[in-house]
């Protein structure tokens, strides 16, 4: 009886440090995982290209040194809404992230914060995307950006 009440006791007391010392430690900051987007920009930074970072809709003031002309929406297709998605009633933002290559085309897209369910018809939707080339200083660059699909039950 007197082993078990030890052996009870140790593993009390180790369970109660390890249980204070993991109450001390500040939570890891989670980190976005990298989607293809990211990884489009890393190889053109790496290869010496210019990338813009540009909001696509809703711009506020966005700093870039040089003359740039920003390129527009020429086709900015709207996402259905999944049946699955309007019967489990989701809605909510869906923010997509996207590469645009120097003639306006969608490289990439990828969805980084929303719901799950409504992640593939707003990257769809995003990659049938159209713009018009982003100028710097006269020369087509990339751009990346993010479109944020609004998502309401009607």
């Amino acid at each position: 009886m007197n082993r078990i009440l030890i052996l009870l006791s140790a593993f009390l007391i180790l369970w109660a440090g390890s249980h204070a010392s993991a109450q001390d430690k500040k939570p890891a900051e989670t980190e976005r995982p990298k989607t293809e987007v990211d990884g489009l920009i890393e190889k053109a930074k790496e290869k010496g290209e210019i990338v813009l970072a540009r909001c696509l809709e809703n711009c506020g003031d966005n700093k870039v040194e040089g003359d740039v002309e920003t390129g527009q929406a020429l086709e900015l297709p709207k996402p259905r809404y999944p049946q699955m998605a309007r019967m489990a009633h989701v809605s909510g933002q869906v923010v997509v992230q996207l590469i645009i290559d120097v003639d306006g085309t969608v490289m990439a897209a990828a969805a980084v914060s929303g719901h799950p369910l409504l992640y593939g018809v707003s990257v769809e939707a995003a990659k049938n995307s159209k713009f018009s080339p982003t100028k710097l200083d006269g020369k087509p660059v990339k751009v990346t950006g993010v479109i944020t699909y609004n998502f309401v039950p009607q």
